[in-house]
């Protein structure tokens, strides 16, 4: 069985967009630091090693290549979800993953954190692979963290609700294709609903400290 690990919801300016979430969810965050050369984000904690990464292409970034521009482009007309991801136990279930899917595990630069230190992400099928085999046909794709007290859902947050758990998860899919793709047990034990529309994250509703829920709809990217 496989764990939610985190969603992202891209935002056309981080300021803007992180305001846009506390204002209507009320859930504590931080800043998480920046991915490549023009790519920052945000982390909201969701509870239970879940989490929920806000980015944007930042003002700084004076060239806008590929990823970037195809980046704004998805954010055209406002905050849109980009993909959805879950967690594997063991680099062994990763590996497993990736051979079933007919791709590969990936050990790449993450996010340079705001402390100049960065991360390594462990991934599959592959940050190329991805996006075609999974996030535009509203599936998922899989992390492995082979410490978990580097989970970002674990970072201090200074003000706000920190998320507790996601109690709901609404992904546009194919019903019989989600469950083939992340494994019946998985399916039946994640907190999902599935809707319609188009393919991806709809929505994330989410029990906090305080022991309220607060839901975050937007619609998925077309991407």
């Amino acid at each position: 069985m496989f764990h939610l690990d985190h969603l992202c919801l891209a935002v056309p300016e981080l300021n803007d967009g992180v305001r846009r979430v506390e204002e209507e969810t009320g859930l504590a965050h931080y800043y998480g630091g920046v991915i490549g050369d023009a790519i920052a984000n945000t982390i909201f904690p969701l509870g239970e090693d879940v989490y929920l990464e806000v980015e944007a292409v930042t003002d700084s970034a004076s060239v806008r290549d590929a990823g970037a521009a195809w980046f704004d482009r998805a954010v055209a007309d406002g905050d849109r979800w980009m993909f959805w991801s879950l967690r594997a136990d063991t680099l062994e279930e990763l590996e497993a993953v990736a051979q079933r899917l007919g791709g590969e595990v990936v050990r790449a630069p993450g996010r340079v954190q705001p402390d100049g230190t960065q991360r390594i992400i462990t991934t599959a099928p592959g940050p190329g692979r991805a996006l075609d085999m999974c996030w535009r046909r509203g599936l998922p794709n899989w992390f492995y963290r082979e410490d978990p007290a580097s989970n970002p859902d674990r970072g201090a947050t200074e003000h706000g609700d920190r998320g507790a758990a996601v109690t709901r998860l609404e992904i546009g899919a194919d019903v019989a294709e989600l469950r083939e793709h992340i494994g019946a047990e998985t399916f039946d034990h994640l907190p999902l609903e599935v809707v319609s529309g188009r393919p991806g994250v709809h929505a994330v509703t989410v029990r906090t400290a305080s022991g309220r829920e607060a839901t975050l709809r937007r619609s998925p990217a077309d991407l």
